[in-house]
């Protein structure tokens, strides 16, 4: 692991008026989104520092992603994917295909063309029973993309080029990812990093194409170089006191520039503002 300075834990900021939230979602213009445990969906404001929940869902939602007119699409815990219009409207955006079954429907990205890969956790029984599926522009029905099981997938990202579905392996205690084929099928598996005596949730890229990676346990956050394989720490709490429990991380604000981490221990999410970052811009596809 490389030495760097780390991120003093007394300049991060909590943004508040929030339910123990897990996830971060981005918007076209940086804007940031969150989900709480109580099922609600909230807006975050950046200016005031605080949650505003504008919509409610039947159970607990995880990632969520945001299309070009600012609706998010979230994944429910219920078993399957919600689309929530700026005004808090709900409907069911996708659901498995016949003869599977999300038993903990937990993050989604869309790539450029509108497609939606979404991670599928499994039961967290220990089994090898997670997924990575694939929903098609305008939603409908989710097909599994990877054919093979995976460990307990979590946040997922595609890298610059979309040559690669990034994935956390949070029971694995790693990240890995799958190639992506010529004609968008799933190609090799890899394990790009062993994290021991870790719970790995979140990642984001930013625009140097390394990897922000959220522990939630230890209470830590760290820049993987995949050029490298150098490993760095940003930030670390071992009091849990400035960060704690970090879930998934993003970069918010217009010039994307603002660092965030959810908190599924807390009642905030943490801000890091000079986090010395841009990140990658994200899909933000029309979806009529």
């Amino acid at each position: 692991m490389s030495d760097a300075p780390l991120f003093d834990k007394h300049d991060i900021t909590h943004i508040r008026g929030v339910d123990h939230p897990e996830s971060i979602g981005i918007g076209p213009g940086g804007e940031a989104y969150t989900t709480g445990t109580g099922c609600q969906v909230y807006r975050l404001n950046l200016e005031d520092n605080l949650g505003e929940q504008f919509a409610s869902t039947e159970a607990r939602c995880l990632g969520t992603a945001v299309d070009a007119d600012g609706n998010l699409y979230a994944a429910h815990t219920a078993g399957d994917v919600l689309k929530i219009t700026p005004a808090g409207e709900v409907s069911v955006y996708a659901t498995p295909e016949e003869g599977e079954v999300f038993h903990c429907t937990n993050y989604p990205a869309f790539d450029r063309q509108g497609r939606m890969y979404v991670s599928e956790s499994g039961d967290w029984s220990g089994e090898l029973n997670g997924g990575l599926f694939r929903i098609e522009p305008g939603g409908g029905v989710a097909e599994r993309w990877y054919p093979e099981a995976v460990d307990t997938p979590n946040a997922i990202a595609l890298d610059a080029e979309e040559q690669n579905l990034y994935f956390v392996e949070t029971f694995g205690a790693g990240i890995a990812r799958v190639a992506i084929e010529a004609d968008g099928s799933a190609g090799k598996l890899e394990r790009v990093l062993h994290m021991p005596r870790h719970v790995p949730d979140g990642i984001a890229f930013d625009t140097e194409g390394r990897l922000w990676i959220a522990c939630h346990r230890p209470d830590v956050i760290y820049i993987f170089d995949l050029d490298s394989n150098r490993l760095t720490l940003f930030a670390e709490d071992w009091m849990g006191e400035a960060l704690r429990g970090p879930t998934d991380v993003a970069f918010a604000g217009p010039d994307r520039d603002i660092l965030l981490a959810a908190s599924l221990d807390n009642l905030v999410v943490h801000r890091f503002d000079n986090a010395g970052a841009v990140g990658l811009p994200l899909n933000h596809p029309s979806i009529s």
